[in-house]
């Protein structure tokens, strides 16, 4: 029987302290593997620092250049590394070192290979210390955290952060602010509520973790929102105890594609888009949404971002990216595709 898979994504705040590695963080993060391992599960790291830990070392005309987050991540991506390497070592266990972007993971040249890889990895009792090649593209490991959880079929992906949950309201502002303990089913409303609490904290943002939260629980994994700094976070997190928010997977009759996952949901949305009348029907077939299905948009937004549908009611059925910038929304004579089927994930109640 196949051992129960997880993913853990530490952020950059809560790992890195004055430019380097903080051991006890380290090995506080250490420890909870060694943990997960003695509980029969296999848990796969994704971690964030290689670009704080490679600026740090780099030269002031490397981190000027236009390049220069591309060289930091270079330089940090084996320090980053080596530390986890480090850390697992003095416990009796071996890194193993996956460097990937989302395009590795699903697209179709090296998806199966990727799965492959680090399937036999925890097959072998390695531990996978994941990071985003940030010297290809600088991206986001909230997000590629998610889509490694889909790709496996974790049990659960813990995102770990400097923020101890999701909130009701700002807890930097509001001493009252309620802690959001479970979610049944992301929902857009849910998503501007922790908005507010979101707004300017971590590296990647609340944003990023609910871009990430999304992509998980539409694949079937449910996420843990935790902050890193909580005692034994990640093993009370695996185990289901209550700590951070807990939001559940999405129940679907069909599970999107990876590819799909990605594209329509791993930004936040710039701009709403509100349909006509028969929007919401076409969402639920999958159909193509031309310019004649629109009313009008709410904000600019260009070709290729994320942008929500909204049925004539404002309730968002819809994310996904856009084929064409806003202002080719009033070529009505020519109705260009604004989002295309394969590139928008239907939130309709199934």
């Amino acid at each position: 029987m196949r051992a129960k898979r997880v993913v853990v994504k530490i952020g950059t705040s809560s790992l890195i302290s004055a430019g380097a590695p903080d051991p006890a963080k380290v090995s506080a993060l250490a420890d909870a593997v060694l943990r997960l391992h003695q509980d029969g599960l296999t848990p796969v790291l994704v971690a964030s620092g290689a670009i704080a830990l490679g600026g740090a070392q780099l030269p002031p005309v490397a981190r000027e250049g236009g390049a220069g987050r591309q060289l930091a991540a270079a330089v940090g991506q084996g320090l980053l590394f080596d530390s986890f390497r480090r850390g697992l070592a003095e416990r009796g266990l071996t890194a193993a070192q996956v460097l990937l972007t989302p395009v590795d993971v699903t697209g179709p040249e090296h998806g199966d290979s990727v799965r492959a890889v680090l399937e036999s990895c925890l097959e072998a009792g390695l531990v996978p210390v994941v990071n985003e090649n940030d010297t290809v593209m600088v991206r986001n490991n909230d997000v590629l955290a998610a889509l490694l959880a889909a790709a496996l079929g974790a049990e659960r992906l813990v995102l770990l952060t400097d923020v101890p949950a999701l909130y009701e309201s700002d807890p930097r502002h509001d001493t009252d602010a309620r802690r959001i303990p479970e979610v049944r089913a992301l929902t857009p409303e849910i998503e501007r509520l922790a908005g507010v609490a979101a707004s300017g904290m971590g590296t990647g943002g609340m944003a990023a973790k609910l871009c990430a939260a999304w992509i998980a629980t539409l694949a079937g994994v449910p996420t843990v929102i935790a902050g890193a700094d909580a005692e034994d976070a990640v093993v009370r997190a695996v185990r289901g105890e209550d700590i951070g928010t807990l939001v559940q997977a999405r129940a679907r009759d069909k599970q999107p594609g990876l590819r799909r996952l990605w594209r329509a949901l791993s930004a936040p949305p710039a701009a709403r888009l509100r349909g006509g009348p028969d929007i919401r029907r076409l969402v639920a077939d999958g159909a193509p949404l031309t310019t004649r299905h629109f009313v009008f948009c709410e904000e600019p937004f260009g070709t290729d971002d994320v942008v929500d549908v909204l049925d004539p009611d404002g309730r968002v059925v819809a994310r996904g990216r856009a084929c064409v910038a806003a202002d080719r929304l009033a070529d009505a004579a020519a109705d260009p595709t604004v989002v295309h089927h394969t590139e928008y994930i239907s939130l309709l109640e199934e």
